[in-house]
């Protein structure tokens, strides 16, 4: 019986630690994470989507048509040739 006792304790003991450990490092995680950066920007500059490929790609990279906010920007001039063609088939 006394071997139980003993046995239980130990396990009490061992859950604790446990659970010590598991606090400490959850807060010590949470301290050193980064703050999430939007879907849209990244270390470099802002990303720009290609709408024919769905493709980001660095807005210094991409090809613009149109100036201003109404600006898009492509990755390639084939994306850019096969929006055109689509939208020209549309009007």
């Amino acid at each position: 019986m006394r071997i139980l006792i003993w046995v239980g304790r130990i396990l009490l003991l061992l859950f604790l630690v446990r659970m010590v450990l598991q606090l400490l490092f959850s807060a010590r995680r949470r301290q050193v994470s980064r703050p999430p950066r939007g879907p849209m920007e990244r270390a470099g500059g802002a990303l720009v989507q290609d709408p024919q490929c769905g493709t980001y790609l660095p807005k210094e990279r991409a090809i613009p048509v149109g100036a201003g906010a109404s600006a898009v920007y492509f990755c390639s001039t084939t994306c850019r040739d096969a929006y055109a063609a689509a939208h020209a088939a549309a009007r």
